[in-house]
């Protein structure tokens, strides 16, 4: 058995989230190991050694979505866009990237938001070059390149205190090497700037470092160093 999950954990590769999906994979495929040694345990009888059996050919057949139950998706009401979720990786594997997209799109579904799906941009590919040395290698050079993978999730037709949940539970279950980034559409009643400008003004006379009290510091610092 130790053999059967060495090869199911070997597919999951520098993410944590890998070894879930992995671990997935290990109980579909044992649920039937176990049956039967728990059969041959009932009647008496030693467990066949059947791990041998399951090649890591056998395992890489599974099909992961059958064993994710379906999200039905939100329909959206009056297709109003209220927020963008940009994820990106970069480097060649892209595993934690469709992983976390998938899973950020069905937290949304089963908090009843509606989005657009998930879009793919094209791969986005730097390079650097730059001198390998200051002294002796100074006139050979070396590259330096990076690829770029980006998916985007737009959401609709969402109360601000939904779509802040859902970024709280992202922000929670976030994956290493996930970069992400959002962009918020809020709406607001007409005279909101001046109650904003008033808050501000209001802010700088309760804070102590208000350009007055500054001066006024700055003055008693002055008048007391001259006097010495």
């Amino acid at each position: 058995m130790m053999l059967l999950s060495r090869a199911l954990l070997g597919r999951g590769a520098g993410a944590g989230v890998g070894v879930g999906v992995s671990a997935a994979r290990q109980l579909s495929v044992l649920a039937p190991l176990r049956a039967q040694q728990s059969a041959g345990a009932q009647s008496g009888n030693a467990p066949a050694t059947t791990t041998s059996s399951a090649s890591p050919a056998e395992v890489d057949e599974i099909d992961i979505e059958s064993l994710v139950p379906p999200v039905a998706a939100v329909p959206k009401t009056h297709g109003v866009h209220v927020a963008t979720l940009h994820l990106r990786a970069y480097g060649t594997n892209k595993f934690e990237l469709e992983f976390f997209s998938d899973f950020a799109n069905r937290a949304a579904h089963a908090l009843k938001i509606p989005t657009g799906g998930i879009s793919s941009f094209p791969i986005r590919t730097s390079l650097w070059t730059v001198p390998r040395g200051p002294f002796v290698h100074k006139k050979s050079q070396e590259n330096f390149w990076r690829r770029t993978h980006h998916k985007v999730i737009k959401v609709y037709d969402a109360n601000d205190a939904v779509v802040d949940r859902w970024l709280h539970f992202l922000r929670i279950h976030e994956m290493p090497g996930i970069a992400s980034k959002v962009e918020l559409f809020r709406s607001y009643p007409l005279g909101v700037g001046a109650h904003m400008a008033g808050a501000d003004e209001g802010a700088e006379a309760a804070d102590p470092s208000h350009k007055d009290e500054i001066r006024r510091i700055a003055d008693e610092f002055v008048r007391q160093h001259s006097a010495a």
